[in-house]
């Protein structure tokens, strides 16, 4: 069935959410939203303002969601005024967040259950500095296929770096691979720094001239700097603590596949000592701080 896209319901309209529903309003959707944040911000760049979550499912037929973590999902899909209250037969829900498998398998299930459909995407920036507002995020979608390519100028209208990445929970094993990348790229750029620290060398001197050689990573790019300059609570891409839970994610993944992963074993060690140490709500630059001390 081909579904009405000129106007989208979007939940949960905070760092991630605001900036991709104006987006899509400047695209030209009609966007209608409910978040427990930003709603004046929403309503200023157009956005029609829902009374709750139900509220947007009562109105639109296409849900964009985007919680900050599951136990939101409580209140926007399973509670009295969330989605499943109201939500229409044929309807469909994008859902943006960053879950685990068994919650967003709980999702699915319930989303189906009211003969509607869910696709299962996430998120991840480029680098630091490339932001949503600028279309530089990068979507990976799961689910089915042919409702995907019904999805892609929603997708497209966001940024043009989409892709369907397989099933039902292929997704989640694509940004669990990214942040193992993240991870052990940004723990190389820390070690690199304070090496080159402990031997004398200007680490601001190091963070500028690095990435202009072989040894260039998006990481060195993104946290270098920061590094150096010892600007731990500054948050460039994703708090330390958040990229932190993937490590979770990554041993199950690994366990499941029989793989091998020495360079994230021993990564996961100093994010666990940056945790110990009070960096849970600092940057992922904060791992310099363990290395230079270690």
């Amino acid at each position: 069935m081909a579904r009405d896209l000129s106007s989208l319901g979007f939940i949960g309209l905070g760092n991630i959410g605001l900036p991709m529903s104006v987006v899509l309003l400047q695209a030209g959707f009609k966007v209608t939203g409910y978040s427990l944040t930003n709603i004046e911000k929403f309503e200023k760049a157009g956005g029609v303002a829902a009374s709750s979550a139900a509220d947007v499912a009562r109105r639109c037929s296409v849900i964009l969601q985007c919680l900050p973590a599951a136990p939101a999902l409580e209140s926007a899909v399973y509670g009295d005024d969330g989605i499943l209250s109201v939500l229409s037969p044929g309807s469909v829900l994008i859902e943006l967040s960053s879950y685990s498998l068994a919650d967003k398998a709980r999702l699915r299930q319930a989303i189906e259950a009211k003969d509607s459909a869910l696709l299962d995407c996430e998120l991840t920036a480029r680098s630091a500095g490339k932001t949503v507002a600028a279309k530089e995020e990068v979507i990976f979608v799961g689910g089915d296929k042919e409702l995907a390519d019904e999805m892609k100028p929603v997708f497209d209208a966001l940024t043009p770096h989409n892709r369907y990445m397989g099933e039902f929970g292929a997704t989640l094993k694509v940004k669990t691979v990214n942040n193992l990348l993240v991870g052990v790229n940004a723990m190389a750029a820390a070690e690199a720094l304070a090496l080159g620290a402990r031997a004398g060398l200007d680490p601001v001197l190091l963070a500028e001239l690095l990435p202009q050689g072989a040894g260039n990573s998006m990481s060195l790019e993104n946290y270098g700097l920061a590094m150096a300059q010892e600007r731990y609570a500054e948050i460039l891409t994703g708090e330390l603590g958040v990229l932190n839970k993937y490590f979770g994610l990554i041993d199950d993944l690994a366990t499941a596949c029989g793989a091998a992963t020495p360079l994230t074993d021993v990564t996961r060690k100093y994010f666990d000592k940056a945790m110990q140490s009070g960096h849970a709500h600092h940057g992922v630059q904060a791992l310099f701080d363990v290395l230079k001390k270690s």
